[in-house]
């Protein structure tokens, strides 16, 4: 009968590991219709065996001895009853209490001699729970052990079902994805409830508890994930990077960064850093934005887990940030100067619309331009802002189709750059070499970085740079040791170096050029030039890694790690 049954029914999935505490979970609440009901084959016990009465203690020496025994026996007292059995809700089973719980010898169990659900997956197990949390939280009221033609059985075939069908199977979260892994004797499968900077926190069933309910947090490389019918789409962005440095022209560097705490800090070349702005009121999920006056002095804008963006520069000794505009909270602002050398500002509204203002005269910011059509543009991504090597201000953005455009500042229309289509979650990089020569660097959505370059005022390419690139990140483009150097983050979540412009190379060894893991294919690099060099930074948080790729000389010296950068975590 058994084994008749686990033929028909998907074994369930193996568990283990520690259970731990979840943070800001949506959905943390065991609704499974289940949850501690029917019965698991237990480890057979041994029988409680009740301890002998003690013997009579014998009388002490020099006592008198008892008299005669009397001629009738004293009557046999006796034992107590045994206490009545407790109900083990993991098992299912009752045992006396004063023996141990039973055990299940296989996490299966059975009700009304069934141990299927109505889906044909194994009750109370991994399998059967995120089968219902697709029923009732993402509204796949046909899901079961044979959705659509296929039979989707232990938690490790899973991924491999959802590929066949056409679904998405990334490394990215979203909230109501299927969190997947083959780990263990047959996978393991759970429900995405929250996911913060770096972490994913979900909801599953016989992993930390024998057939229970349990929420933990844990890295965003611990899953895959399996994208069936997403409640919510990932916030993970393409403009959240680790750091955004500008250069002033000396040798060194200002720099710019967001906690995972949402503190935003500040540093000027060959300073410690400093916190601008209220702390813990930005979103950890996106980068500042940074440029540098023609006095040499610091512009920096952020945007709140609001959305609203605060901007400003230092005055009378003092950096004061004011409301400038409305953003996507998964989105961040670009600040560039525009020929009068005041700054200009782009940011994208929660509903997709692009605006740019510009500082006037009196020190206010003007009326927002709108660019393009209303509602169209990405809010996963940044949008650009920078100058060609004639001064030109340029403004490139991705719509939410995909679309790359650019747009010559005050002159012109729009014009979307040629080529495939854009990932929407990839803000692109607008960059110049030693040469003179303006380069656009995007990732497409089939996750290829290519280069674009500018031909007087069109736009030539595009050419592939990387293939195999993670679409959730961005690329970080700068020049070092005088070549133009490309930072990317490739689809297992590995930073790649390489030359940024086809058929050069970087001038840089092998040793410095290889690969470097980080774990998470949404973290975007970042390029830093400081006094002592040009540097790499990568990851998230506890887990953001530092290395020196070459010094102002062009000598190039193994992994460094600074201690008074401004940009460590």
């Amino acid at each position: 009968m058994w084994g008749l049954l686990a033929r028909v029914v998907a074994p369930a999935c193996l568990v283990g590991g520690l259970l731990t505490v979840p943070a800001g979970a949506v959905h943390a609440a065991d609704d499974y219709p289940w949850a501690w009901q029917g019965q698991c084959p237990i480890v057979p016990q041994a029988p409680i065996v009740e301890p002998p009465p003690p013997p009579p203690s014998a009388p002490p020496s020099g006592a008198p001895s008892p008299g005669p025994s009397p001629a009738t026996p004293e009557p046999a007292v006796a034992p107590p009853p045994p206490p009545p059995p407790v109900l083990d809700p993991v098992s299912g089973h009752l045992y006396d209490p004063r023996g141990p719980r039973p055990t299940c010898a296989r996490r299966v169990w059975s009700i009304d001699g069934s141990i299927g659900d109505p889906w044909g997956f194994v009750l109370r197990n991994c399998t059967s729970f995120v089968a219902w949390r697709l029923h009732e939280r993402n509204g796949m009221t046909r899901f079961a052990n044979d959705f659509r033609g296929e039979h989707w059985g232990n938690a490790e075939n899973w991924d491999d079902v959802a590929r066949r069908l056409g679904y998405r199977v990334d490394r990215v979260p979203a909230i109501g994805a299927v969190a997947q892994t083959d780990a263990g004797r047959v996978g393991h499968v759970a429900w995405v409830t929250a996911i913060g900077a770096g972490t994913v926190t979900v909801e599953e069933y016989n992993h930390a508890v024998a057939g229970g309910w349990g929420s933990r947090t844990v890295p965003v490389g611990t899953f895959r994930y399996l994208h069936l019918a997403d409640v919510e789409p990932s916030p993970f962005i393409g403009s959240d990077r680790p750091v955004v440095s500008v250069p002033d022209g000396l040798g060194g560097s200002w720099t710019a960064r967001v906690d995972d705490r949402g503190t935003l800090w500040l540093a000027a070349p060959g300073r410690p850093a400093r916190t601008v702005g209220p702390r813990r009121a930005f979103s950890p999920l996106v980068a500042p934005a940074l440029t540098l006056s023609r006095q040499g002095m610091p512009w920096v804008g952020a945007t709140t887990r609001a959305g609203r963006v605060l901007a400003g520069t230092p005055r009378r000794g003092r950096l004061a940030l004011r409301r400038v505009a409305d953003s996507a909270p998964t989105a961040s602002p670009a600040l560039a100067l525009s020929r009068t050398g005041r700054p200009l500002l782009a940011a994208v509204s929660p509903d997709g619309t692009l605006a740019v203002r510009r500082l006037t005269r009196t020190s206010g910011w003007g009326r927002p331009h709108r660019v393009g059509r209303a509602s169209s543009w990405s809010t996963h991504a940044a949008p650009v802002l920078g100058h060609d090597t004639d001064a030109r201000g340029w403004l490139v953005a991705v719509t939410e189709a995909g679309g790359t455009f650019a747009w010559s500042l005050g002159r012109g229309r729009l014009s979307r750059l040629p080529g495939a289509a854009a990932s929407p979650t990839s803000t692109p990089a607008l960059t110049s070499d030693a040469d003179g020569t303006t380069y656009v660097h995007q990732v497409t959505a089939d996750g290829r970085l290519r280069s674009l370059r500018l031909t007087g005022r069109r736009w030539r390419g595009p050419r592939t740079v990387v293939e195999d690139v993670s679409p959730y990140a961005s690329p970080a483009v700068g020049v070092v040791a005088g070549r133009l150097l490309v930072a990317v983050t490739d689809a297992r979540g590995v930073v790649r170096l390489r030359a940024a412009v086809p058929g050069q190379r970087s001038r840089l060894p092998a040793p410095l050029t290889r690969a470097r893991a980080v774990g998470d294919p949404t973290a975007s690099p970042g390029l830093v030039t400081r006094r002592g060099g040009a540097y790499v930074v990568a990851g998230r948080g506890r887990a953001t890694r530092t290395w020196l790729l070459a010094r102002p000389v062009a000598a190039v010296v193994p992994r460094s790690t600074p201690e008074r950068a401004g940009f460590t975590p």
